[in-house]
C-alpha cells in the first residue's frame, strides 16, 4: 500500500491561490510606489502620467485638466480649486517643467473659485515665468473662460462654445405650491437698526422675493460681473479694449471660430495644435506633454470598496455639486436651463 505525500489537493490549491493573490498585491504596492510604466508619482502624492511625447524626454509640459463645474470642493473629496492649487505645488519644485497647460472643459462654476484659481495661475506664472496656455474642447464657458484669462495663449477647438461672461444666480419660490398643499414656514429673524424687516432670509425659497431684495442682488451681480469684464479685458489687453468687451459681456455663447473673429481667443485648432505652441513658447520642441492625477489609495488599488458608503458618498458628491449649481452667486453657463 502506497503512502500518501502529505500534500492533499485542495489546501495545495488554496496555497498557490494565496501566494499569487499575495504576489499580485506587492506587485500593486511597487506599481504605486514607484508609478508604474510611464508614469512617476511626485512629493505631493500626484502621478504623473505621459500624454504626449516620448517618456525619455527630460522636459516636459504639464497640462492642468479644468473640467467639470468649478467648485471649492466636491463632497468629501477635493475640488477643482484643491486640485489646481496642488498640481501647481507640485511642478513648482519640478525644473524639468517648461511650461503649462490648461486644457478647459467646463460650463463654469463658483465665482469665488473661479477667482482664486485664475489667481493662482498668475501667482505661479509670476513666480516661474514659464508660459501658460489654454485649450478649450467642448465648452470653456462663464467660469471656464475667466480661468482661461491667466493664460497667455488660447486654442479653441472649431465646435468649441465658450463666451458666456456674465454671473447669474437663482431663487427658488416654492410659495404658492406650499399654499395649495397648506403648508407654511415660520420664520423668526433680526430686525434691522430701526426695528423693520430686514434682508436676513434674502433668497428664501418659502416667500416671494422683495422689490429691495431684487434690486440689493442686482447690485452685487452687477460689481460682480463688472469685476469679469474687467478680467477679460486685462486678459485680452492688446486685443480687445475694455469698451468691446463690455459689449460681448452680455452672456451669448459663441463657436471657436466665432469667438477667434471676436478675438476671444487667438487660434482655432485641435489640441496637437495647442501641444505645438506651448511647446513653440516653452522652447522645448521636443518636450513631452504629462498629465498629473492623485495616485490611488491601497482600497482603490486592490479593488476593495463597500459598496453602500461609495453610493452614499458619490451621491452626495452629485446632489452637493447640483445643489451648489443652484444657488449661490455663479460664473457658469446654464445651458437647459439647469
Amino acid at each position: 500500500m502506497r503512502r500518501s505525500s502529505g500534500i492533499k489537493p485542495l489546501p495545495f490549491l488554496l496555497t498557490v491561490i494565496l501566494v499569487a493573490f499575495s504576489a499580485g498585491i506587492v506587485g500593486l504596492l511597487l506599481g504605486s510606489v514607484f508609478g508604474g510604466a510611464g508614469s512617476e508619482t511626485t512629493s505631493f502624492g500626484l502621478q504623473e502620467k505621459l500624454v504626449d511625447g516620448k517618456a525619455e524626454t527630460t522636459k516636459k509640459i504639464a497640462a492642468i485638466p479644468i473640467q467639470g463645474v468649478i467648485m471649492e470642493s466636491m463632497g468629501a473629496g477635493p475640488g477643482t480649486v484643491s486640485q489646481v492649487k496642488n498640481t501647481l505645488k507640485a511642478i513648482k519644485k519640478d525644473e524639468n517643467v517648461v511650461g503649462v497647460l490648461l486644457v478647459v472643459d467646463t460650463p463654469g462654476g463658483g465665482v469665488t473659485a473661479s477667482d482664486r484659481i485664475y489667481h493662482e495661475l498668475l501667482e505661479f506664472k509670476k513666480e516661474t515665468g514659464l508660459p501658460v496656455h489654454a485649450v478649450f474642447l467642448d465648452v470653456a464657458a462663464s467660469g471656464g473662460y475667466y480661468v482661461a484669462m491667466a493664460c497667455d495663449h488660447i486654442t479653441a477647438h472649431p465646435t468649441t462654445v465658450t463666451g458666456s461672461i456674465g454671473v447669474i444666480s437663482k431663487f427658488f419660490n416654492f410659495s404658492e405650491a406650499m399654499d395649495r398643499v397648506g403648508v407654511s414656514v415660520n420664520v423668526v429673524k433680526s430686525l434691522n437698526s430701526q426695528g423693520e424687516v430686514s434682508f436676513k432670509d434674502i433668497g428664501s425659497p418659502y416667500r416671494p422675493m422683495r422689490e429691495e431684495e431684487r434690486e440689493l442682488l442686482q447690485n452685487l451681480i452687477t460689481e460682480m460681473w463688472e469685476r469679469f469684464a474687467a478680467v477679460v479685458a486685462e486678459g485680452r489687453r492688446g486685443k480687445l479694449t475694455a469698451e468691446q468687451v463690455r459689449k460681448l459681456a452680455d452672456g451669448r455663447v459663441f463657436t471657436g471660430k466665432q469667438a477667434l473673429e471676436l478675438k476671444l481667443v487667438d487660434a482655432v485648432g485641435y489640441t496637437e495644435d495647442a501641444y505645438a505652441e506651448i511647446r513653440k513658447a516653452a522652447q522645448a520642441e521636443d518636450a513631452k506633454i504629462v498629465s498629473f492625477r492623485k495616485e490611488p489609495g491601497l482600497a482603490q488599488l486592490l479593488g476593495f470598496s463597500v459598496s453602500s458608503q461609495e453610493f452614499d458618498l458619490d451621491s452626495l458628491s452629485h446632489v452637493g455639486q447640483w445643489l451648489r449649481s443652484q444657488s449661490g452667486f455663479l460664473y457658469l453657463w446654464s445651458a437647459g436651463g439647469l
